[in-house]
């Protein structure tokens, strides 16, 4: 990880007075990260590079598009837990304290895919949580002088022992926060004990779970009908985030606040209203997909009310105690698509092909970051640590013997989007089976000659493939005929990340299912 205490300096000429002193103060830092959206599921045609087919509508994410930096490649892990891991750690799951491949276990064979007796390895033994021994990023913010809070799924906490729970991993506050990877329901339920959002993690949402109130929906702009219906878990998510917001704000020490929704994880159930307005806006193919677009629009207004939230904390209409010059926010998804397909990427969630890895990536900062620019920069979630720690000011940085950073900083494209230094390859390393979706596999995103390449290698198969993103986004053609050289030197940053030497270092390789060892992929 590259650090530069003096980074700020570099802006102050030609910076007007507001981003001047924004750039020279801590900001408060806010991830905003959806589950399971896909890449091309908002109306942003900045991230999506003009490529969404219309169904669904997010006037808030155009917003922030509209004002902000948006990524066009930015990457996570295909999967829920392992991307939060990652994020959460700013390492990839080779590391020791970072042991999460995949939610559950890495032997989750199914047909049609390749069953247990068929498979030529054996997935190794992993992790479901982020190790107690690890450095979470908000352990290391709070070392900055960050108060720091968790809203939402956590997923990579709680199990078998607390110790992993997200107030134990370096969080002040944490609603929602658990082990559990979805949300059982969508809206709340009467019950002897009052209203409750059923079996969603330790209750800490029940306090919000009360009906819609006329009083309710005219502050934020519902349609009556909505009145005395059950109140929906994206509504419930706004309603802890502008109670943590308030009080966060009102404290003289900067926060950091990972606001995680549980949209749009199935079970998908729209707000009756935001379904309705997407069936009127529909037609065609796409109007089978107005419960999701409905559930989206949901999780796009908790954007909104987010945005509101900063302009004035205290939700008494004085703008004078007004955060938002001095918060970054971060918009995200944890993995790619899982609901439909993902078109023009391919596959979908769990899968290492881009419908299941490239996310929607924007950056907000009024007079900081550039309005409405974008970057094809490669950007990995394991870049949110060292990026967010330099932001703080990195006064203080985790042991590179005991916490190393796998993630490249960006903060610096934040304020000059135009920059020209590219990041290292992005690697993943698959060492089991997830159902029909992915088998062992290596894989290698990096540029060459200002295009993306990605290079795989599938144990089962023994094979590579090559494809270049930047020319066929849908990975259609395997050009590994066409250009050796390529792949021959991908082949090589692969084999050389694997081998790297670190104490913290322990890559889960496949096992040979005849002896139990692990296996190496055929380098080129």
């Amino acid at each position: 990880m590259k650090i530069n205490k003096l980074l700020p300096l570099v802006f102050l000429i030609g910076t007007s007075i507001p981003a001047l002193c924004n750039a020279l103060k801590k900001p408060n830092l806010i991830v905003y990260m959806i589950d399971d959206l896909g890449w091309n599921q908002i109306s942003a045609k900045q991230v999506t590079m003009g490529t969404h087919t219309g169904a669904f509508f997010t006037p808030n994410i155009e917003k922030i598009a509209n004002r902000g930096l948006s990524f066009t490649h930015a990457y996570t892990q295909p999967n829920c837990a392992p991307s939060r891991a990652a994020m959460l750690t700013g390492q990839y799951p080779a590391r020791i304290n970072n042991d999460v491949y995949v939610v559950g276990n890495l032997n989750r064979n199914k047909k049609p895919g390749i069953t247990k007796e068929e498979a030529s390895f054996i997935g190794p033994r992993q992790s479901e949580d982020v190790a107690s021994s690890a450095i979470t990023i908000a352990e290391a913010l709070k070392k900055n002088g960050y108060n720091t809070a968790h809203i939402g799924k956590y997923h990579v906490g709680g199990h078998g022992t607390d110790e992993t729970m997200p107030e134990n991993q370096g969080f002040d506050i944490n609603i929602g926060g658990h082990s559990q990877g979805h949300q059982p329901t969508c809206f709340s339920k009467k019950s002897k004990d009052g209203w409750q959002f059923t079996k969603l993690g330790k209750g800490d949402f029940d306090r919000f779970a009360k009906p819609y109130t006329q009083a309710y929906i005219e502050k934020y702009h519902i349609p009556k009908s909505q009145v005395g219906r059950p109140k929906h878990v994206c509504d419930a998510l706004a309603d802890a985030m502008e109670e943590t917001v308030e009080k966060l704000a009102a404290k003289t020490k900067p926060f950091y606040l990972q606001l995680h929704a549980y949209a749009v994880h199935g079970p998908v159930q729209s707000r009756a209203d935001l379904k309705e307005a997407a069936q009127k806006r529909l037609s065609g193919k796409n109007l089978g997909k107005a419960n999701l677009a409905g559930f989206i629009s949901g999780m796009d207004a908790v954007l909104g009310r987010l945005l509101d939230s900063i302009e004035d904390p205290n939700g008494d209409g004085d703008q004078s105690d007004s955060i938002a010059q001095d918060t970054l926010i971060i918009f995200t998804s944890d993995n790619g698509g899982t609901h439909g397909d993902n078109l023009p990427l391919s596959g979908v969630k769990g899968m290492f092909t881009e419908g299941g890895i490239r996310i929607p990536l924007i950056a907000y900062w009024p007079d900081v970051i550039p309005a409405n620019t974008v970057t094809d920069r490669l950007v990995h979630g394991i870049d949110f640590y060292p990026t967010l720690l330099e932001l703080a000011g990195s006064s203080w940085l985790p042991p590179a013997q005991k916490h190393p950073l796998d993630g490249e900083s960006f903060a610096q494209f934040l304020r000059n989007p135009k920059l020209t230094d590219n990041r290292s390859p992005i690697f993943y390393l698959f060492p089991g089976y997830m159902d029909v979706r992915a088998q062992p596999c290596v894989v290698v995103i990096d540029e060459i000659d200002n295009l993306h390449y990605k290079l795989l290698y599938y144990y089962e198969a023994n094979k590579w493939e090559l494809y270049n993103l930047s020319a066929d986004i849908g990975e259609e053609r395997n050009i590994i005929k066409q250009h050796p050289k390529h792949a021959i030197m991908l082949s090589n940053k692969i084999q050389n990340w694997l081998g790297q030497k670190h104490p913290t270092w322990k890559p889960k390789l496949p096992l040979a299912k005849k002896d139990g060892k692990p296996v190496l992929p055929r380098f080129l």
